[in-house]
């Protein structure tokens, strides 16, 4: 759902949103190693981050007049709150865990930062535009996870930028943008939103049955979502095999040394897909915050359950459910249509229905992978 914003804003957030040197990004990872030039020196912060648990519990008195007419949804939490809005292309959207790393050299970006860390507990939402002139109602909400200050000029017209790292944290849907004309002083755009939550935690009065129906099918997809995952991490693994013994021809064809064999086994056992699937999962596991009125057995309710088959919480099933997304896991080159199920994810208010879309971006993946295996087998034989 596109969320159409007002005239008055659609201009700057142009502006904003083709700019590519007021704020820089770079690509999402577990672990982020900065690096500055000599002209720019890094200055530690000593101003305590705050995280999501603060953001709602802030008491937000100013709210536009428009927003008494608006009914709160089943799907949607608490209070209606107002956060930053930091727009990002399409393209750009992150799910449960990821992070991004954000440069902001001007200074309604540095504005932007100092509103949010003093005024919103560190939470800032990303505003993912929908060309020609919407923004996507459902936003990933972020806490700053870290930050520092690179002093030396940036060019435009500020002594010192903020390379920040944003980690998503949880979803907002927007019900309200400020104008421009309404919040005098301010050159960042800022909205009003509630947290969106599964219907895990929605649903106050589930009653004890449905619960198990909810885990036991949940378990069901989870177990069916394994099998095709170990199949893919089969798939990728012969495809390698099959590119180092093309490789292998190639080096004794020409008669050439390869001296990186050992290091480059060892690099490929840290970088599988299965190792890198592990991280996410403790990952987006560990940034879970949107909390549950779902009791979680640690044993399975349905006995006729293989005892071989591992019994997931309601919070392990929520884990999966996003990690299954993370964009690290699937080259984009290789599958172009991981980003329309990220997006689909991101609306999707029912557990059991986003395993769902796992599995079938899964097995879509999966048959990729089967038919550039028999390609490759084909040219191999010709």
């Amino acid at each position: 759902m596109r969320y159409f914003l007002p005239r008055s804003l659609l201009l700057a957030i142009a502006i904003i949103s083709h700019s590519t040197t007021a704020f820089t990004t770079s690509s999402p990872s577990f672990f982020h190693s900065t690096t500055t030039t000599s002209r720019r020196i890094p200055s530690s912060s000593s101003t305590r981050l705050w995280d999501l648990s603060e953001w709602r519990d802030l008491m937000f008195e100013n709210q536009p007049p428009a927003l008494s007419k608006i009914t709160v949804e089943d799907y949607q939490e608490g209070a209606i709150r107002e956060v930053c809005i930091l727009p990002f292309p399409l393209q750009d959207i992150l799910v449960q865990g990821e992070t991004k790393e954000l440069c902001l050299y001007e200074q309604r970006f540095h504005q932007l930062f100092e509103y949010s860390t003093n005024s919103h507990g560190s939470v800032v939402a990303m505003g993912i535009m929908a060309p020609p002139s919407g923004i996507l109602q459902t936003m990933p909400l972020c806490e700053v996870e870290s930050f520092q200050t690179l002093q030396g000029d940036t060019g435009f017209g500020t002594s010192y930028s903020i390379l920040a790292t944003l980690r998503v944290v949880g979803r907002g849907s927007l019900v309200y943008i400020d104008q421009e004309e309404i919040v005098e002083g301010r050159e960042y755009l800022t909205g009003w939103c509630t947290e969106l939550c599964d219907d895990t935690c929605s649903e106050s009065g589930r009653k004890e049955e449905e619960e198990e129906d909810l885990l036991v099918i949940g378990n069901q997809i989870a177990d069916k979502l394994e099998d095709v995952f170990t199949s893919i991490v089969l798939l990728e693994e012969k495809l390698e095999r099959l590119e180092e013994e093309d490789n292998d021809l190639f080096l004794d064809t020409y008669d050439i040394e390869d001296d990186d064999d050992d290091d480059d086994e060892d690099d490929d056992d840290e970088d599988s897909l299965q190792k890198r699937f592990e991280q996410v999962y403790q990952t987006v596991k560990a940034t879970d915050m949107q909390g549950y009125r779902i009791s979680s057995s640690s044993s399975p309710p349905n006995p006729t359950r293989s005892p071989n088959k591992k019994w997931r919480s309601v919070q392990d099933l929520t884990a999966l459910s996003w990690s299954y997304f993370h964009q690290e896991l699937w080259p984009e080159e290789e599958f172009d249509t991981s980003l329309s199920y990220r997006l689909k994810s991101m609306e999707i208010v029912n557990l059991n229905q986003r395993l769902r879309l796992a599995l079938d971006m899964l097995m879509e993946y999966r048959s990729c992978l089967k038919e550039t295996l028999k390609r490759e087998r084909d040219d191999e034989n010709f």
